[in-house]
Order: structure tokens, then C-alpha cells, then sequence
């Protein structure tokens, strides 16, 4: 390790006020039709059972069911009978839908041509407008500050990790086509000796943010090739000091790990959390979102990940992460990376899509 808007916000809430936008009755094709037996959508945002504010972020990520991709894609509040549809059949990402004080359920909803696919539900509280302590909650706050879309950017940068062992060459592509997207940027190495190839880029300038949500999809045509897989953020805080927001997913301790630096060096501590990418399902989007946060002397503390939907807290995560790099006052930027699993010699091809960070202090 080295260092369409479809989506609406204003959905209404029976028996509150007067369902909007569009009705389950108008949707085109196969509404009425037997449900499937089994459906694959993704919740990212709210997760269930936590405690969140308002207006919140909406996020889901679906592949229809039964093997069939899906024609539409929506969600609807409580008992209101309106449906907000997402900016594809394959996404809903709404950062500001309002929803008052209280326990609520959004349901997710898709299509295919043969019809309705099982819907997923998700429950959560609300609290008062103003955020909660956001240690405390899986949420992101209305008030974060989003990077956007990082995939397209044309400054991305690569090379190989020091830190690993072995050689390694990289390359990307953007746009690149995979089952589901056109817009997804792809990573492709060669590698010897479990080598690690860094792809990273630098996209804001903010010295006071404290608290981070890294929020991507990856996909492993051949997840067996990978021994670890490795999601960094990187920030200049006031004080100069180089604040490292490192996690990965290792198959080496079979867990998420975090960063953190005793001395002039970097170290990985195994977590609670079980994760190994030679067991991510091949050919499959993999939704991923990792919560951390430090304090302004560059102690880091890992808060959460969302893998898929499902919600885990770290536990003893906190330890110093920080380094005099002599980098930029403010410079944020963010880094992936892959280790490849091979003693010999190898070649590893993986894919990014939506990659968003959020800050906020």
C-alpha cells in the first residue's frame, strides 16, 4: 500500500398530501402481471434500521430478476400509490428527497418485459432536520459535498505500488462497455509477484472536511486473479500533514482492513468485518460504500461499509493515519487499486462506475 434527472425529490407522502408524479397503474407493460420469483436490486441509501436526515439521499442500483434485465425502475414512500422512476431502468440516485420526522419504508420497484419483479424494502428513522453526529449513522447528510461522477475524468493517473513486491503495468479505458454500461472506465494490469497497480486521482481542494463516504461500483470478470482490492482517499489537513483514508478488501486476512502509519510506514489492520474478493460473484456489479472520518490531528477512525446492501460497523478502528508528504494545502484525491494473486505472473481486468465521495465536517 502506497500512499436525467428523472429522479425527482418530491415524491408525496400518503395520507399526507397528494400522491405525484407517476402512477403504478400508468407504468407500460406487464404491471398487472404475476410478480418473478426473485429479484436483484441493490440498496445503497437508506440502509435499513438506520437513523438518517432530511432531505436524504435515495440510491439503489437493480438488474431486473430472473436473469432478465429490467425496462423500469422506481420507488415509492410509505403507502403513497406514486412511484418516482430512477434516471434508468438500472438506477435511482435522488440526493434530496424530503421526508419528514419519523419511521418510514421506501420501496423499490422494478420491470422486465415479462413483468413486476419482488419488491425491496428498506426501513429507517428520520430525526429532526439537522443532521445526527454522522459517526452515528450510515446516512450521508444533505449537506455533504459530492465530487459527482469521478469516472470520466480524463486526469486520472497510474503506476505501480512501491509498497508491493514485483513489477507491475497498467492501463484504463473510458468509456467502456460492460453488460450493463457504456460509461463504466476500466482498469486493465500485468503483474509478477502479487504486484499492486495504483490508479488514483486528485479532484478537490478542501482542508476542512473531516468526514468521508467513498461510494463506487466494481466489477471482477475474473475475481480470482485479485488478492486484494483497495479503496483510498487522501487529504491535506491544516496542519500540512497528509491524512491516509485507506481500506481494502483482503484475501489475505479474509477481511476489511484499514490503514494506519507507525512511524515513516504504512500498516493494515485486519477488522471485524469479513471480506475477500475472490469470493465477489464474477461478471456482477458490486456495490460498495466505505464511511470513515479523523480528527485534525490525523486519527482516523472507520465508521461502516455497505457492501451490497448489507450494513456492518467496524469496531477498534481507530488508529494515527497521517504523513508529511509536502502535497498541496487541501489536495483531496482518491485511489483504487488492485493486487494481483498470482506468485507467477498474471493480468488482472476490472471496472469502476459511479465512483462518488462525499465531505463534510
Amino acid at each position: 500500500m502506497s500512499l436525467i434527472q428523472r429522479n425527482h425529490a418530491h415524491l408525496s407522502l400518503a395520507p399526507m398530501c397528494r400522491p405525484a408524479l407517476f402512477l403504478l397503474a400508468a407504468l407500460s407493460g406487464g404491471v398487472l402481471s404475476p410478480q418473478a420469483s426473485a429479484s436483484d436490486i441493490t440498496v445503497g441509501s437508506p440502509v435499513n434500521g438506520t437513523r438518517i436526515s432530511s432531505p436524504a439521499l435515495i440510491r439503489a442500483h437493480n438488474v431486473g430478476c430472473d436473469g432478465v434485465s429490467p425496462t423500469s425502475f422506481g420507488y415509492s414512500i410509505d403507502n403513497a400509490s406514486g412511484i418516482v422512476l430512477g434516471a434508468t431502468p438500472y438506477d435511482i440516485d435522488v440526493t434530496a428527497q424530503a421526508i419528514p420526522a419519523g419511521t418510514h419504508t421506501v420501496h423499490f420497484k422494478s420491470w422486465t418485459g415479462r413483468g413486476e419483479c419482488p419488491t425491496v424494502s428498506t426501513t429507517f428513522t428520520v430525526g429532526a432536520t439537522t443532521a445526527p453526529a454522522p459517526a452515528a449513522s450510515a446516512g450521508i447528510p444533505s449537506y455533504a459535498i459530492s465530487s459527482g461522477d469521478l469516472d470520466g475524468s480524463g486526469s486520472w493517473a497510474e503506476g505501480h505500488d512501491g509498497g508491493t513486491p514485483g513489477e507491475s503495468r497498467g492501463s484504463m479505458v473510458y468509456p467502456a462497455s460492460t453488460p450493463l454500461y457504456d460509461d463504466a472506465r476500466k482498469f486493465y494490469m500485468t503483474y509478477s509477484d502479487r504486484a499492486g497497480e495504483r490508479w488514483s486521482l486528485s479532484f478537490a481542494k478542501d482542508a476542512k472536511a473531516t468526514y468521508f463516504v467513498l461510494d463506487t461500483y466494481v466489477y471482477f470478470p475474473n475475481p480470482s486473479e485479485v488478492l486484494n482490492l483497495e479503496l483510498d482517499m487522501n487529504q491535506v489537513m491544516p496542519n500540512g500533514e497528509t491524512v491516509i483514508l485507506g481500506t481494502q478488501c483482503s484475501s489475505v486476512t479474509g477481511s476489511w482492513e484499514s490503514a494506519y502509519t507507525s512511524g515513516k510506514y504504512d500498516h493494515w489492520l485486519s477488522s471485524n468485518i469479513k471480506c475477500n474478493p475472490k469470493d465477489w460473484k464474477a461478471n456482477e456489479w458490486h456495490h460498495v460504500q466505505i464511511g470513515l472520518h479523523h480528527d485534525e490531528n490525523g486519527v482516523v477512525t472507520h465508521d461502516w461499509v455497505n457492501l451490497d446492501g448489507a450494513h456492518s460497523v467496524f469496531e477498534g478502528a481507530t488508529r494515527e493515519s497521517a504523513h508529511s508528504l509536502g502535497w498541496g494545502a487541501g489536495d483531496i484525491d482518491v485511489q483504487y487499486q488492485i493486487e494481483g494473486a498470482s506468485s507467477g505472473s498474471g493480468s488482472v481486468t476490472s471496472y469502476i462506475h459511479k465512483m462518488t465521495v462525499y465531505r463534510w465536517q
